[in-house]
């Protein structure tokens, strides 16, 4: 009887050690609005690499990375990969929103103005937000995820 029980405990061991690495990753992965996360969030230029679940990717035409900077004044700066943006941000705990979001007003080819809508519209929608490594991920009032970023330089 003594050695079934110890054998079950002795089973089950690999699935407890399995558990407690992935409690240990997620208790590493730095929380939105922890002090760590918003000096991250703050002054780092943030290349986008997915807007509404596709790829961005360098397009024909494109002269300016996919981007943003937002600064501890409340401002955003950033390009749509067609046309340069600004505008503002809160940020509080894990919440963000944009909002006064305006463009340059340069034309380019269809699939680059189409994205560069997308992309607006993303930044709209943010609710949300979480950086984890170099990586920053923004969220809509539902919990999906609108945009994916990479930090570029520094930090």
């Amino acid at each position: 009887m003594m050695r079934a029980r110890y054998g079950l405990f002795f089973c089950r061991l690999p699935l407890l050690a399995g558990v407690m690495a992935m409690l240990l990753l997620v208790g590493c992965a730095r929380q939105a609005g922890s002090p760590e996360s918003v000096a991250k969030l703050m002054n780092t230029v943030w290349r986008a690499v997915e807007v509404d679940g596709q790829r961005v990717e360098f397009l024909p035409g494109q002269k300016l990375d996919v981007s943003l900077v937002m600064h501890r004044t409340g401002a955003v700066r950033g390009a749509t990969g067609c046309n340069n943006l600004s505008g503002s941000f809160s940020q509080k705990s894990d919440r963000l929103s944009f909002s006064s979001l305006i463009t340059t007003r340069m034309a380019g080819p269809k699939k680059l103005m189409v994205r560069e809508r997308l992309f607006l519209q993303a930044l709209r929608r943010t609710a949300g937000w979480s950086v984890s490594g170099r990586t920053l991920t923004l969220y809509d009032d539902m919990g999906s995820r609108v945009a994916r970023f990479m930090a570029v330089g520094g930090r």
